[in-house]
């Protein structure tokens, strides 16, 4: 007898038997002919009961499709010999009682309508000689199931899992080396790494001490460029993007801000030096600093304000103008709130790059040694805003390049501080975006 598997019915067929069996693997059939014979009543069967199911507009057993999961002719060298079969069909055909194709060819895009009609067309194609098996080939029928995955869609999901995975592999080799450094810096500057260390003020020209001035001097130039920035930037982008009109000065205005961006830092320390120090009478200071980090970090703030405040739907704007608020009305109300979070993505990135420049303070105001009180409340803020002060990333160019005898450790924990610095404001900026993207209202 035929083999029942779980999806299709198997027969079997060998060119080298004289007289046919009941379809099994150790009586086969002697052709394609008898096999498709073998099917026909079972496939008149089953479209009598499809055309009594219509008529009588009810559901079969089987939910309205037709009982036959479909069946597979499977051609072996001799009887009882399996050999070794191929692993795709060499012919394989479909039925779907879901579509109706004007010239139904058993194709995946024009499917037989029923297991009777795929019998009469493998019938045809028989007769033309285009069903010729050889030992190991195999013959399918496929009943396409509804939602079933055809070919193109199974393509699709093959190519969508490659793609997965290459950018898998691009986001990991990204990630790797961050990790890596991080990994070695931490393990390099393990013996130096304590709270002491990041308490101290350094001390015999940063050979021994810690960290702190340098710290607190860096929070400094973060928090006051941060302040000076922040609100010129996002207001000037709140004018070109709101209510700038386009014409020549405003594109003037936008093509001053993309080249702002790509001033190099040294220059931008030169004009920090020019501009602030010696024209504003400022002196080198923390302020004169902060002041030309902030010119530095303008271009960021204000083009992430741009993107942040042109992908709030013009839908929202036009809606609060129909209820009659002004445009100033519906820029505080409706605009800004719903763009804040990419707003401070700019203030995000401005954050990273303040901490680590040293080009930008040479000229204006960082200094190498700067005299530090011992105990009291100077010990713990060691500069004020018109003072000269330390950074770490000009304390730990100094101790690794111009300052003999410091000891390694000490150059790697400075290193891991700084990083420790800007990821923690990071993460915290990261937050309140999070918290803050989770309250828009579309």
């Amino acid at each position: 007898m035929t083999e029942r598997h779980t999806d299709a019915t198997v027969c079997f067929v060998s060119p080298n038997v004289v007289r046919g069996g009941d379809g099994s693997v150790h009586h086969p059939f002697a052709s394609v002919r008898a096999a498709l014979d073998h099917f026909r009543p079972q496939a008149t069967k089953d479209r009598s009961s499809q055309e009594r199911s219509s008529q009588e507009d009810a559901p079969t057993q089987s939910g309205g499709r037709t009982t036959s999961r479909g069946f597979e002719i499977a051609c072996v060298d001799a009887p009882g010999a399996l050999g070794k079969r191929s692993r795709k069909p060499r012919f394989r055909f479909y039925i779907d009682e879901h579509q109706q194709p004007d010239t139904p060819d058993g194709s995946e895009s024009a499917p037989w309508s029923n297991l009777s009609a795929a019998v009469d067309g493998l019938s045809e194609l028989h007769e033309r000689g285009c069903l010729q098996l050889r030992p190991g080939d195999r013959l399918t029928v496929i009943n396409h199931e509804v939602f079933t995955a055809t070919s193109l869609d199974r393509i699709k999901a093959r190519k969508e899992r490659v793609a997965k995975f290459v950018f898998f592999v691009a986001a990991m080799l990204l990630v790797v080396p961050v990790v890596a450094i991080l990994a070695y810096l931490t393990i390099e500057a393990w013996p130096a790494l304590s709270l002491e260390f990041v308490f101290e003020n350094p001390s015999d020209m940063g050979k021994s001490g810690g960290i702190w001035a340098p710290l607190v001097g860096t929070f400094f130039l973060v928090f006051v460029s941060l302040m000076i920035s922040a609100p010129i930037g996002v207001l000037a982008g709140v004018y070109l993007n709101e209510y700038a009109p386009d014409n020549w000065f405003n594109r003037i205005v936008s093509l001053a801000v993309v080249n702002l961006a790509g001033v190099p830092s040294i220059v931008h320390g030169l004009f920090g030096f020019g501009a602030f120090v010696l024209f504003a009478g400022i002196g080198k200071s923390v302020l004169a600093a902060s002041c030309t980090l902030a010119v530095m970090t303008l271009p960021v703030v204000i083009t992430s304000t741009r993107e942040a405040l042109a992908a709030v739907p013009m839908s929202c704007r036009e809606a609060c103008w129909n209820m009659g608020a002004s445009r100033w009305q519906t820029i505080r109300t409706i605009v800004l709130p719903n763009s804040i979070s990419g707003i401070l993505t700019g203030v995000i990135l401005q954050v990273s790059r303040v901490a680590g420049e040293t080009a930008p303070i040479l000229f204006a105001g960082a200094a190498a040694v700067v005299s530090l009180p011992e105990s009291g409340f100077g010990a713990w803020v060691p500069f004020g805003l018109n003072e000269s002060f330390m950074a770490l990333s000009y304390h730990l160019y100094l101790i690794r390049t111009q300052i003999q005898g410091v000891p390694e450790s000490v150059q790697f924990a400075t290193a891991v501080v700084l990083i420790g610095l800007v990821l923690a404001v990071n993460s915290a900026s990261i937050g309140v975006r999070m918290y803050l993207r989770s309250r828009k209202k579309w």
